[in-house]
């Protein structure tokens, strides 16, 4: 039994300073500006042959009621759901 707390110890402590890096507070205030990546890499696969592989991140530049501008990464739909404007997180909700 002992060993068991003394290993649940050893998991909470290492895993402490993971959660600590973390912004647990949510974004909320108006979307100032829409922001589209599209990022590509390229991979050898077994033997010569290489692949392409090509993804789209879409952003949200939110202004918070402090003033502070706040870089949001959200999905497809609700990037076309908030248009400049508009109130963030409410926008994403239908």
């Amino acid at each position: 039994m002992k060993r068991v707390l003394a290993g649940l110890a050893v998991v909470v402590v290492l895993a402490a300073p993971l959660t600590a890096c973390s912004d647990s507070k949510p974004v909320s205030g108006t979307v100032v500006s829409k922001n589209t990546d599209r990022e590509c890499s390229t991979k050898k696969s077994h033997g010569k042959k290489r692949s392409r592989s090509c993804h789209t991140e879409y952003e949200l530049q939110v202004r918070t009621e402090s003033g502070d501008r706040k870089e949001v990464d959200v999905s497809s739909g609700d990037y076309a759901d908030c248009a400049e404007g508009a109130k963030y997180p409410k926008c994403t909700t239908r």
